[in-house]
């Protein structure tokens, strides 16, 4: 029998799969004795794949694996938000049994590892300000934004600053007059996205005049930009890899 790891991500775009394909070649050294499947959790993504074939939902995955032992389902969201709700609800109907591992931030250990990590990037920048900008979403886990944004400016201090593309609490022009009354001249903008895709391109970095670069630099505000993913930071594989580990341990040998 052979054991599985299926990487369960959002859905994928031609940047998505590169950031994908790192993360499969940083993890998949740590279980040599699994194989490695991907699924993807958006129908809606999964629909409108440009891709020559339709991405996998998690259960067609699991359909076709061969001579299935341990099964852990690994979570890539960042949070466990509607997506990681969508794959609880897909778990339960499996034919097999699995293991769930958690998303990125679920302990609190989570949002120690993940702010000590961007920490490091912070302080590496060299810039006045820091601004963390999260996906945004409508469902109770994102009160796990506040306790991020309660743990760096615990771990680095007050030049520290948080927002969301979408559903925001504060609007974009309540941060930015912060950031100016806070006397700072410049910012160091981190995307706090799995991957640096559509919103990093259009939302943060956009050319359009509701972009944060534009908000940004309308108030002469340097704005200077962090180019990639979550995937891509320090330890983030790692803290993924410690949730397989824990996945793993969970189920009967």
């Amino acid at each position: 029998m052979t054991d599985y790891i299926i990487l369960t991500a959002f859905g994928t775009t031609t940047r998505a799969k590169d950031t994908y394909n790192y993360l499969e070649k940083r993890i998949a050294p740590r279980f040599p004795d699994c194989r490695i499947r991907w699924a993807f959790s958006s129908p809606t993504v999964r629909r409108n794949s440009a891709s020559a074939e339709t991405p996998p939902s998690l259960s067609e995955v699991v359909h076709h694996l061969k001579d299935p032992g341990r099964i852990v389902i690994q979570s890539l969201h960042v949070l466990p938000g509607h997506e990681f709700d969508r794959i609880i609800n897909e778990v339960k109907t499996l034919p097999v049994a699995a293991a769930l591992g958690l998303p990125l931030l679920h302990g609190p250990a989570d949002f120690t590892r993940v702010a000590g990590a961007l920490k490091n990037l912070i302080l590496r920048s060299g810039h006045g300000a820091a601004l963390v900008l999260g996906h945004g979403t409508d469902h109770p886990c994102r009160a796990s934004y506040a306790a991020l944004h309660k743990e760096l400016r615990k771990q680095i201090g007050p030049q520290v600053f948080f927002s969301t593309i979408e559903k925001a609490v504060d609007p974009p022009e309540s941060v930015i007059k912060k950031i100016s009354d806070a006397g700072y001249r410049e910012v160091f903008c981190i995307p706090f996205l799995m991957v640096a895709g559509m919103h990093f391109l259009k939302d943060i970095n956009g050319d359009q005049r509701s972009s944060w670069r534009s908000l940004l630099q309308e108030q002469q505000i340097d704005f200077h930009l962090h180019d990639r993913g979550l995937a891509y930071l320090e330890g983030v594989d790692e803290l993924f890899c410690d949730h397989i580990h824990t996945a793993f341990d969970s189920m009967p040998t």
